[in-house]
């Protein structure tokens, strides 16, 4: 159950990853996309948590400095944007070597340490890895965000079925919750094989409730809470525009995720997603509609006690 006389508390996240991320081999003026994003976050006076690749603090000091002095917070999403479950031993010790050298330099720019790491890809299929989380915890992050939810929305977005008006299915409103039903099947392996929760039982029941971050090998989990950008939009060029009806859809996804009473919830975007063609609207249109509801945006770092909803 969600308290309605609760607003909610609201985390935008964005997976800051430039073209060391982005499937397309084009032109991407990373100083652009952040200004536009930094713009657009300063226009609705809200905080966001930075997920940054390593590389990219190396080779663009300036705009990590300039995220970090507009009070953002600062995260690490890998050194290299690769699929860190399928990292050897001999490259989980390079990993090592490279976030520990990226930490001290964010330091310096920043006055302090990233406390938050999300894995490219979220360390699927299982979302989590051992050897990873020991290296994280030795490094001294206090929480990551890589369990994912998959979510019934997605399955209605515009143009995955040849079903012309589809989507609508989801009357327009497009709650994350609205269909209980389709949320089990759709997290099966999460509900049999994840780790937390200690059955598969609790598990079901945490998926059904409010998904409360949980307690990790030291660090605390905070789960993606919504459709990631990718997710509802695939995977556009920077430059390019996305259809009307997948705008409208994806609009609708995360105003909604932004505005969910009475719990911790989450938007992410893409950097070279929803800074490029016509998608900041959809950054804008979130924040617009948590702000109306009296929603609490902030990141971690500046509420630290939202840490401690964890089970």
């Amino acid at each position: 159950m969600t308290d309605a006389s609760d607003p909610g508390r609201l985390l935008v996240c964005f997976d800051f990853e430039g073209s060391y991320g982005m499937p397309h081999e084009v032109p991407f003026d990373v100083r652009r996309s952040a200004q536009l994003i930094l713009d657009e976050l300063a226009r609705h006076s809200a905080q966001a948590v930075f997920f940054i690749v390593g590389r990219m603090v190396e080779d663009h000091p300036e705009v990590i400095r300039a995220i970090a002095d507009a009070g953002h917070e600062i995260g690490l999403h890998g050194y290299e944007h690769d699929d860190l479950s399928r990292y050897d031993g001999e490259a989980l010790t390079l990993l090592d070597k490279n976030l520990a050298r990226v930490n001290s330099l964010l330091e310096d720019i920043t006055g302090s340490r990233p406390q938050c790491f999300r894995a490219p890809y979220l360390l699927a299929p299982h979302f989590y890895r051992a050897e990873v989380y020991a290296m994280l915890r030795a490094q001294g992050f206090r929480w990551v965000s890589n369990r994912e939810v998959r979510y019934p929305v997605e399955l209605l977005r515009p143009g995955l079925f040849p079903v012309p008006g589809a989507w609508r299915a989801a009357d327009g409103s497009a709650r994350l919750t609205r269909d209980r039903l389709l949320l089990g099947p759709l997290n099966a392996g999460l509900i049999a094989k994840e780790t937390f929760g200690g059955s598969s039982a609790r598990r079901l029941r945490w998926l059904l409730g409010q998904r409360s971050p949980f307690t990790r090998d030291g660090m605390t989990e905070i789960p993606v809470y919504a459709p990631l950008d990718c997710d509802l939009l695939g995977l556009p060029k920077p430059a390019d525009d996305t259809p009307p009806e997948a705008l409208a859809y994806t609009r609708a996804v995360v105003s909604a995720a932004a505005v969910t009473p009475g719990r911790l919830s989450m938007i992410t975007f893409h950097d070279w997603i929803v800074s490029g063609g016509n998608r900041l609207s959809l950054l804008g249109d979130a924040l617009a509609a948590a702000r109306q509801n009296g929603v609490d945006i902030a990141t971690i770092a500046q509420r630290p006690g939202w840490l401690a909803t964890a089970s």
